[in-house]
C-alpha cells in the first residue's frame, strides 16, 4: 500500500495517459473499444490464451512500450519481439499472447492498419494450429545486448600469441587461395594477383632461380670459345695491274 501511494504522489495522484494515436479523430473510438474489451474479458467466458502476430512496428517500441500500450485491452501474458542473433536490434515484427482469445481477436481486428510513429501497423490473429511451442522461446529472459562480435576479435586476436593455430590458419587460406586460382584456370581466366605467400613455393622458385645462373656459367666454361675468321682481304696480296707491269 505503502509503494502505491508513494507512486500516486510521484504522479500526482492522476491516472496514467493512454498511448496516443497519431490521428486524433480516431482517438475516441479507439478508446471505445478498449473500454469493450476490457468489459468483454470481465463478464466474457474464458475460451483460453489467444496470440496476435504484429509486424511493422517502429523504432522505439519495444517490449516494455509494447506491453504497456497492449495492457490496455487486457492482461499480456506473454510478449516476444524478434531481433537480431548479431547486433540484437529489432526485426520490426513480435508475438503478443493475452489471457483470453477473444480479446486477441479484438485487439487484431482493432491494431491492423494502425497508424503509430508514421508507421502502419500489421496485425494478425494467430490461430492455435498455427502456434508452436517454441514460439515464445526466451521471453521471459532479459534483453541483453550480444557479445558475439567481441569475442571473435578476441579469438582473431589470440591467434598472434599461438603459433601453432597462426600457421594452421595461414596454411588453411593459402589452400583457399590455391583453389580460387583454380577454378579461374579452368574458366579460361590466367590472373595473378597478390594474396597469401607460400613459403615452400617461395624456397622453390629461389631454388629454380639460383640454378638457372650457375648452369648459364657452366655451359659457358663446357663450350669452347669460336675462332674468328681472318680477313681474306688483308691476308691475301694485292693483285697486279697491267700498269703496274
Amino acid at each position: 500500500m505503502a509503494s502505491k501511494r508513494k507512486r500516486a504522489a510521484v504522479d500526482g495522484g492522476k491516472k496514467p495517459k493512454l498511448e496516443l494515436a497519431l490521428d486524433s479523430e480516431k482517438q475516441a473510438e479507439f478508446e471505445e473499444k478498449v473500454k469493450e474489451i476490457k468489459a468483454k474479458a470481465v463478464n466474457g467466458s474464458r475460451e483460453g490464451r489467444g496470440v496476435i502476430y504484429l509486424k511493422h512496428i517502429p523504432h522505439g517500441f519495444y517490449e516494455p512500450q509494447m506491453k504497456r500500450f497492449f495492457s490496455q485491452f487486457g492482461t499480456v501474458t506473454r510478449l516476444r519481439l524478434s531481433r537480431s542473433k548479431k547486433s540484437g536490434n529489432s526485426k520490426g515484427f513480435a508475438y503478443i499472447e493475452f489471457e483470453f482469445e477473444e480479446v486477441a481477436k479484438v485487439v487484431a481486428e482493432t491494431m491492423n492498419n494502425y497508424l503509430m510513429y508514421h508507421k502502419l501497423l500489421k496485425c494478425e490473429f494467430i490461430p492455435k494450429e498455427r502456434i508452436w511451442p517454441d514460439l515464445f522461446k526466451g521471453c521471459n529472459r532479459m534483453f541483453k545486448k550480444p557479445i558475439a562480435h567481441k569475442l571473435a576479435l578476441e579469438r582473431h586476436n589470440s591467434l598472434a600469441k599461438n603459433p601453432e593455430r597462426m600457421e594452421k590458419s595461414r596454411k588453411k587460406l593459402i589452400r583457399k587461395q590455391k583453389r580460387t586460382k583454380n577454378r579461374l584456370r579452368a574458366m579460361g581466366i590466367d590472373w595473378e594477383f597478390d594474396g597469401y605467400s607460400d613459403p615452400e613455393a617461395d624456397s622453390k622458385t629461389d631454388d629454380t632461380a639460383e640454378a638457372k645462373p650457375e648452369q648459364a656459367k657452366e655451359s659457358d666454361e663446357a663450350t669452347p670459345p669460336k675462332k674468328m675468321k681472318k680477313d681474306n682481304k688483308e691476308s691475301s696480296p694485292p693483285k697486279k695491274t697491267k700498269k703496274d707491269s
